[in-house]
């Protein structure tokens, strides 16, 4: 995933708004490359641990548009779940997150990353955020409830808020939380894939009937779901991995998805010793299971391919 394939479909997606057929884009955030991520060794829970802006696809007022998106990284206390594959641990707090702190990272990540605004001082496309913790946000522990009021009155001027949360965490401060925003709440979710057992390897803590089940709990109280999704697991073979994925991504429509993030697999320490068995994948297959699933998916549902810091293979 090279930059000038990013610029070039985002230039497709901008002259296609009025297409009924879903954009796809490829998106390389710079933050997520190793290399550009702060030192770990000691999070500051003052301060967010990366800040980027980015362009998603989106319906809006019955129109394919770009919206702008500021992602704020929060630095809180470490997920409880700890997936198996997932290395966002190094940026958490070993303890509960204090209290204050995490209102305090997002003023300061809008104080140097405010709503984008035109010439004239008006603003231009829709203005999203998305708050990702490297964890769940209904986890009091990670995310303070008495922090949830502040914390609306800083995202007032974004139309969308996007969260990360596991099934198991904070159904009523879920809809307590809804209730304070002045724009629309989702929440992002990792099905992670459907492949059998996978997701017992992973330890996810989360069976695809719990999934369904929040789903269906989102949907019914208004709040749109993301669903990120792996492509490809240790001991698979490209091809193996790509029809799971497209499996996948059937189940994430079935179940009401808006937006679909697929990130290809890294062959890196949170695997263990599975990680030279994580199967590689070259752009063009990439690209065509991107083409694939959008014939697929409804004119409501968007797909991305997020790289994560991670190159394809050709």
């Amino acid at each position: 995933m090279v930059r000038a394939c990013q610029n070039r479909l985002v230039e497709e997606a901008a002259q296609r708004e009025t297409d009924k057929r879903p954009i796809c884009s490829f998106k390389t955030p710079t933050v997520s490359s190793k290399s550009n991520l702060p030192a770990a060794a000691s999070p500051n829970p003052d301060k967010p641990y990366a800040v980027l802006r980015e362009q998603e696809p989106a319906l809006i007022e019955g129109r394919q548009q770009l919206a702008d998106v500021t992602t704020i990284f929060l630095t809180a206390s470490r997920c409880p779940i700890g997936c198996r594959m997932c290395g966002l641990h190094q940026y958490t707090l070993p303890t509960a997150t204090p209290a204050g702190a995490i209102t305090r990272q997002i003023r300061t990540a809008l104080q140097s990353h405010p709503p984008q605004i035109d010439l004239a001082g008006m603003k231009t496309r829709s203005k999203w955020i998305k708050l990702y913790n490297s964890g769940n946000f209904f986890d009091p522990a990670s995310i303070p409830p008495d922090e949830y009021g502040a914390i609306a009155e800083l995202c007032r001027p974004y139309s969308r808020i996007i969260v990360e949360n596991h099934p198991r965490f904070g159904s009523q401060r879920l809809e307590a939380f809804r209730d304070m925003l002045a724009g629309k709440l989702e929440v992002a979710v990792g099905l992670e894939t459907v492949q059998p057992r996978w997701l017992d390897r992973m330890r996810k803590k989360m069976t695809r009937d719990q999934f369904d089940r929040y789903a269906r709990h989102l949907k019914q109280r208004g709040i749109d779901l993301r669903v990120f999704l792996i492509v490809g697991v240790p001991g698979s073979s490209p091809d193996e991995s790509i029809r799971w994925a497209r499996l996948s991504i059937r189940h994430a429509v079935r179940q009401g998805a808006r937006h679909i993030s697929l990130i290809p697999a890294r062959p890196d320490e949170s695997w263990g010793s599975d990680a030279q068995s994580v199967p590689e994948f070259s752009s063009q297959q990439l690209r065509q299971l991107q083409a694939d699933a959008a014939a697929e998916t409804s004119a409501h549902c968007f797909l991305t391919i997020d790289g994560w810091g991670s190159s394809p293979s050709d």
